[in-house]
């Protein structure tokens, strides 16, 4: 599985995201290997005014396109990368919850924890 954090959910709700192309194009490459964690609902309904994207819109796309699987040890691993990496607390349970599988974002904080993040950026 790949995890997929907020930021590529945004990135293809916001019509005028920078990054919506390729987002896209890794959604449909790995249709049915997506996965993401139930703190990416409320953060994406906790931003949508301040991103201006149609909250249904989003919370259908993240249930369309990813699985929540549900693990309660992950809140224990996401105060360690907390306070081990100083990550904030969405993005230390994102890591966490990813549980060592390649991650989907364009947040370049994921690096100093691991070395399996798939940019969102183009690459070159």
């Amino acid at each position: 599985m790949i995890y997929a954090d907020t930021d590529f959910f945004i990135a293809l709700v916001k019509e005028d995201d920078w990054l919506r192309e390729r987002a896209a194009t890794i959604a449909t490459e790995n249709e049915g290997e997506i996965c993401t964690s139930r703190a990416t609902l409320p953060e994406l309904l906790m931003i949508s005014d301040r991103f201006e994207f149609d909250r249904m819109e989003a919370l259908s796309y993240v249930l369309e396109i990813a699985t929540v699987p549900e693990d309660e040890t992950v809140l224990f691993q996401a105060a360690d990368y907390m306070e081990q990496h100083g990550l904030t607390t969405f993005d230390a349970y994102h890591v966490a919850y990813a549980g060592g599988n390649p991650i989907i974002s364009s947040d370049k904080s994921f690096d100093d924890v691991t070395d399996d993040r798939i940019s969102i950026e183009e690459t070159e």
